[in-house]
């Protein structure tokens, strides 16, 4: 392998706030001040020695957050040009590990926070302050070291959209639920035990991929753990947490060091979750006979691969690699609003908008029921002006990294990617090694062309800004840019 000698840096921040804030994941609003576990940002660096140009170097920084708005990747990179002036700040990577219980850093969807509780633009400024911070310092802390990659598997997501044999919106209790869904013959977390059920939609993808890194020693500082999942086991808590990515780290730094850092990634995954669709109570039975948590059981899967992988990989270490980064904004087919669900949309919001507020006696109740309106009628709103937009702009716009180390290759986008299109993008690339990373942005579901069939929550308008015509214009750049990674 031709290359130069890499250096590698590491840091984190803990991004967890200290005032009550806005939980964001759900359709209703959770306000809370309590913390079950810390979120995080981790940051790695590397770069070529000597080198800290544009197409051989980068920061990515994994966020325990539900996703990346474009304002806050915006401002991690004003401030880390700041912090960090010899550093391209373009080359700044930031993804979303998927926790639905982590505070919102941006609005739009709930109502405005009560009085005394952070903001989500208040929470911006703090998020992205502690991102610069730590790529800032993970830059500075390069040093000449070594890294080694492997694959094992772990199963941890599992398909979340049943289907059905007949249409679920000519069924008698069949309801239109505008802002949230619209539904054909799937339905996500439907019921499996329903006598129309046919099956579970697509492939679920239990490969897992790390990158390992050593210092000049050779001993270990850090992992890149990619997994075609997204942190949502207990999506539902009314409390902080980063889900079971802190389980997973707890695990393994009892084994490999209190100081070792973590890099959680997700992998296509827009499809899949934690959540069995069946054989619910077998698995609740096994979790009590070994009295642990769903989590736990995660976080052991996840390092009992590392476990395996490790020892294997580390005999192959390498500290003169290929390092190359490219950077593009691509244009995607948007999903486009016909004018029968424009109309339809626009009648859906006029009933919502007469729905009264709430007359609960409990507080919490009325901000629940009136957060879930407001956000329905936000989603509602949106496709409206999409299909405005639309009239000029048939694609839209998405920022696409495609790095080569050695013989691996990562490359992101900025969606709840369904699997299919990752396995298409790991089958046709020539890498040995392809790291595909998710919400590295905020693109909201891409589904394939079976999904939009059935639609449901994942795969209806409110929920694809790209469907699945940008979904194959997105797997053929991708694996245009990975194949010029090896051409001589």
């Amino acid at each position: 392998m031709s290359g130069k000698s890499i250096l590698i840096g590491w840091s984190s921040r803990d991004v967890t706030p200290d005032k009550p804030v806005n939980l964001r994941g759900q359709f209703h609003m959770r306000i809370t001040s309590t913390v079950k576990d810390p979120v995080t940002v981790t940051a790695l660096a590397i770069s070529t020695e000597g080198g800290n140009d544009a197409e051989s170097s980068f920061i990515w920084v994994s966020c325990d957050t539900v996703g990346i708005p474009d304002s806050v990747l915006a401002m991690s990179r004003k401030k880390l040009g700041k912090i960090a002036k010899d550093f391209p700040v373009q080359n700044l990577i930031l993804n979303a590990t998927h926790t639905h219980t982590a505070p919102a850093p941006d609005g739009g969807l709930h109502p405005p926070v009560p009085e005394g509780v952070m903001k989500p633009g208040e929470y911006a400024e703090f998020f992205s302050d502690k991102v610069a911070e730590a790529a800032a310092e993970s830059w500075n802390r390069r040093k000449h070291g070594f890294i080694a990659w492997g694959m094992g598997y772990a199963q941890i997501g599992h398909g979340r959209r049943a289907v059905y044999f007949d249409d679920l919106s000519k069924r008698p209790d069949s309801c239109e639920l505008p802002g949230m869904k619209t539904e054909k013959n799937a339905r996500m977390y439907g019921n499996t035990c329903d006598d129309e059920f046919d099956c579970i939609e697509g492939y679920a993808d239990h490969s897992t991929h790390f990158l390992f890194t050593f210092d000049g020693s050779k001993k270990l500082t850090g992992a890149v753990i990619n997994i075609a999942c997204t942190a949502q086991e207990t999506e539902g808590l009314e409390e902080i947490s980063a889900d079971f990515w802190h389980e997973t780290r707890t695990a393994l730094r009892k084994q490999y060091g209190e100081k070792l850092f973590v890099l959680p990634q997700s992998s296509a995954a827009g499809g899949l979750s934690p959540h069995l669709m069946f054989n619910k109570k077998a698995r609740q039975r096994m979790l009590e006979l070994k009295g642990i948590s769903s989590r736990q059981e995660i976080a052991n899967r996840i390092k009992a691969a590392f476990d395996d992988v490790f020892p294997w990989a580390s005999k192959d270490m390498k500290d003169n690699v290929e390092v190359r980064h490219l950077s593009e904004t691509i244009g995607l087919p948007r999903r486009m609003i016909t004018e029968e669900e424009y109309l339809k949309v626009k009648k859906g919001l006029s009933e919502l908008e007469k729905i009264p507020p709430s007359k609960a006696k409990d507080a919490d109740a009325r901000l629940r029921e009136d957060s879930v309106v407001f956000a329905r009628k936000s989603r509602c709103r949106r496709i409206l002006q999409r299909y405005e937009e639309q009239k000029t702009d048939k694609n839209l716009e998405m920022e696409l990294h495609v790095i080569r180390l050695g013989d691996i290759v990562f490359a992101t986008n900025a969606f709840e990617l369904f699997t299919d299109y990752g396995i298409r993008m790991q089958a046709r690339s020539p890498a040995t090694q392809t790291f595909v990373v998710q919400l590295c942005g905020k693109g909201g579901y891409l589904p394939t062309r079976l999904a939009e069939k059935g639609e449901s929550y994942s795969a209806c308008i409110y929920c694809n800004e790209v469907g699945y015509e940008g979904g194959d214009v997105l797997v053929e750049e991708t694996v245009k840019r990975i194949n010029t990674m090896w051409k001589q």
